[in-house]
């Protein structure tokens, strides 16, 4: 179930540099449980095949000293970057729950551009962390867009809670209406460049995003005992400025 992981919601946080996580170290047998984990979680679409690598961050030259660095790998299907995004998502959260730092790092170069007729999508970087306190203490505190920026309609007691999903640069590409009993969650584009990521760019990120977004929101719906069905669509990372990506009927 997703709402295993409703409460590390609260307290990950990107960990965009290591320093002071301490002189703990994942151990083999927390990376093969991380293994066992990913083998587990959920999916959007269960026919798209995915698979993670596990490899040390100094072989895919990553500076800011984590130990390893997850690959994350995905059949280039309809959607399977959002299909990557939600099931990275749980991956973030799991890791999270076990004491381990992450960092969504989209810039990462692969040591293997594909694997197993795979190809690479993303990875996040991972350090143990020794001190549950050096995560996120006061979610609140995190910068995102107000809720009338990205929700309308009733809120249905998640949305404050989702709209803290982690997006590159933190673009926040989500918009969700609701309203006769059905939630519908667009991408949203920002016109030009968004931070540091040029169009084309945000254009790919943010699809691993909304996917992200769905996974918080998921649980969100389920840990409020909302029962839903959900309707996806296709997205191919066109320049319209609001693109449905999902319904879900309450």
């Amino acid at each position: 179930m997703l709402t295993e992981y409703y409460d590390a919601i609260f307290k990950r946080k990107s960990f965009h540099l290591f320093r002071n996580v301490g002189a703990d170290r994942i151990s083999p047998e927390e990376l093969e449980s991380i293994e066992k984990a990913y083998a587990g979680f959920e999916s959007l679409y269960p026919e798209t095949r995915t698979a993670i690598r596990i490899v040390p961050a100094s072989k895919v030259n990553f500076k800011r000293d984590a130990e390893y660095c997850i690959l994350l790998y995905s059949e280039k299907k309809e959607n399977y970057l959002m299909n990557a995004g939600y099931i990275g998502q749980q991956l973030d959260l799991y890791l999270v729950a076990h004491n381990i730092g992450s960092l969504w790092y989209g810039i990462g170069k692969p040591d293997e551009p594909t694997y197993d007729g795979m190809d690479f999508v993303i990875m996040i970087a991972i350090h143990k962390v020794n001190d549950e306190t050096k995560f996120r203490t006061d979610m609140f505190k995190a910068k995102r867009k107000p809720l009338d920026e990205i929700w309308s309609g009733d809120d249905l007691g998640v949305a404050n809670i989702a709209r803290f999903a982690p997006s590159a640069c933190n673009s926040q590409p989500w918009y969700v209406e609701s309203k006769n009993g059905e939630l519908t969650v667009f991408r949203y584009k920002k016109a030009g460049k968004i931070g540091i990521m040029p169009a084309s760019a945000a254009s790919y990120f943010n699809r691993i995003d909304i996917g992200i977004y769905l996974c918080i929101l998921e649980i969100c719906l389920q840990k409020s005992g909302i029962s839903y069905e959900r309707a996806l669509f296709p997205d191919n990372g066109g320049g319209a400025e609001l693109t449905k990506v999902a319904m879900y009927k309450i």
